[in-house]
């Protein structure tokens, strides 16, 4: 599932769902440079969502225990890469500490958005993905319906609707805008 376009200096740019790495590939860590990573789970049913990787974070670091992925991962938004060593973070002060911080927030921003009326799981979903009052790609939908917990069907319904009222500015089919918050 290797198949990562590089882009010099060992860095990786991958297109919206692209595959990226599967569970049980040897490999090593990256550093997620821009964009979003769907993590899945490999079970008997299949991939089953298992996390998200933003800007900033540090995938695949199992590897460096283990020499290989724990979890699948692919593009939820166009992504860039970069190999991730631990001495490239072995200067900053606390970084495992913040990283550990970062994560359980995640968590529970993740589980946040598994409960609830859809149109706030998703308008959770693409405010972690790039935030009030900016362009986002949309993930597929198979993806906000498999993160939020929710059916594909109501997934199209649910952006349609976001739009048509003006929570959202659709532009195209893949990139959206907030025009303005659904909280407000």
């Amino acid at each position: 599932m290797n198949e990562h376009n590089e882009a010099g200096q060992g860095m990786v740019s991958l297109r919206r769902g692209a595959p990226f790495y599967a569970a049980g590939e040897e490999g090593h860590a990256w550093r997620l440079v821009s964009g979003t990573l769907r993590l899945d789970h490999d079970d008997d049913t299949g991939p089953r969502f298992a996390g998200l990787a933003m800007t900033g974070d540090v995938v695949g670091a199992e590897t460096l225990l283990f020499g290989r992925y724990t979890f699948s991962a692919h593009a939820l938004s166009p992504c860039t890469l970069k190999p991730w060593t631990q001495a490239a973070d072995a200067a900053a002060s606390g970084f495992w500490l913040q990283a550990v911080a970062a994560a359980e927030r995640r968590m529970g921003a993740l589980l946040a958005l598994r409960c609830g009326k859809a149109t706030e799981r998703i308008r959770k979903l693409l405010a972690l993905m790039g935030g009030s009052g900016c362009a986002v790609v949309l993930p597929r939908l198979r993806d906000i319906a498999d993160i939020t917990d929710l059916t594909l069907e109501t997934v199209s319904r649910t952006i349609t609707s976001m739009g048509a009222d003006g929570t959202l500015d659709v532009q195209g089919r893949h990139r959206v805008r907030w025009v303005r918050d659904v909280m407000e």
